[in-house]
This record gives C-alpha cells, structure tokens and sequence, in this order.
C-alpha cells in the first residue's frame, strides 16, 4: 500500500529510497516506485533527485551520516576498529541501503573527516603517505566486503556451503573447519589481522638505525 506522505522534498525521497531498500533491495528502488510509496506523480521527483544515480549517490551520504564514522585524535589502531564497528553496525540497521556503497564512492566532508583523521594518525606514527593510502584503503575495501557478506549471511542464514556432496574421504579438513563456521565470526579477527598487517608493513618500510639520514 503507498505511503502518503506531504511536504515532498529531497530528505523525503531518499528516507523512502532506504526503506524500499532495505525492504526489498537495491534493486527494487526506482523512480517510479519512489513515487508510488508517497502517492506523487514521478515527474515531481525530478526537481529533487533527476536520475536514479541520484538518489544512490544521496543514500550514500546519507548512510554516511548515519554512520557515525570516527573523527578525532586517535591512534590509527583505534580508528580501524571504530570505524569498522561502524560500518558493521550500520550494514545491520539498513542491510539493503547498504548495497549502494557497491555503486557510488563516499563524498563530502563527513566521509573526508574520518580519513583525514585515519592519516593523521598514521602519519603520527610514521606511516608515508602511500602506506597511509593503502593501510586506509585496505581497510575500506575489507571491511565493506565482509559487511556484506555478513549482511547476505542473516538475510538467509540457512543458505550454507553444502558439504554433504564433498566426500568425507577425500576432503576431511574441509568437513573438519565446517563443523565450526556456524560458531565462527571472522570480522574481529579481520579487523585485528589488518591492524597486524599495517604493524608489520610499517615496521619493514623503516630503513635499519645505522642507514637512517642524519
């Protein structure tokens, strides 16, 4: 049944773009059944939100609102694990806006504080400026992914990998680690491996005491 809703602006039709979302999917928000759920004529969406790339682009500033992503004075450690809490969290409260990251890069001065303040802290800690790139990077890329999937895992959770067709005899490791995945929960140890990887990267790009410019 469509929602009637007045005072149509853009706040409005992004509001009702997440919900379809994260009713339906992404792929279920259109123009049109935007316009359906506020009982308005499609056309008087265009002086808001012109094309769909429109609104995906605006679901994802808002997303980032929402997200609460960390800004302030931190070791990069602690901003890695904010920020990937953040998301996590975010990913379960809007599991289908959330897609739209897939389709549109994080702009605007609130995606830009949080970076800034990841490579300030990295820098602080003798990160350059490439390793502070790719360290923030990483965790971008890793974190959204394993979102995701955990995202896919509690909308259908009795979707697993059939190991019943795999033969005990030939792959007993395989059927050994599947006894425990239901219990298992990789985004901690995702987030902690990344801090570690980072560590360990940076330690290696030091030039030894004795080399060091004077």
């Amino acid at each position: 049944m469509a929602k009637t809703r007045r005072g149509l602006n853009r706040e409005t039709i992004i509001a009702t773009a997440m919900e379809i979302a994260d009713e339906k999917g992404l792929g279920a928000v259109t123009l049109r059944g935007i316009a359906a759920r506020l009982d308005a004529h499609v056309t008087s969406l265009y002086n808001h939100v012109p094309t769909k790339d429109a609104v995906t682009e605006a679901m994802v500033a808002e997303l980032i609102r929402e997200a609460k992503l960390p800004v302030g004075s931190f070791t990069w450690q602690e901003w890695v694990r904010q920020f990937a809490t953040a998301l996590r969290a975010l990913g379960r409260k809007h599991p289908g806006a959330f897609e739209a990251f897939h389709y549109s890069p994080a702009q605007g001065e609130q995606a830009a504080a949080t970076f800034e303040s990841a490579f300030v802290a990295l820098k602080a800690d003798g990160f350059d400026a490439m390793s502070s790139y790719n360290a923030v990077k990483a965790t971008t890329v890793a974190v959204l992914g394993l979102v995701l999937d955990d995202i896919a895992r509690r909308r259908s959770p009795d979707k697993r990998t059939d190991l019943s067709v795999l033969a005990s005899e030939h792959y007993p490791t395989i059927h050994e680690i599947g006894r425990v995945t239901g219990k298992a929960d990789a985004f901690p140890y995702l987030v902690e491996s990344l801090i570690a990887g980072f560590a360990a990267n940076r330690t290696q790009q030091k030039p030894p005491p004795g080399m060091r410019k004077r």
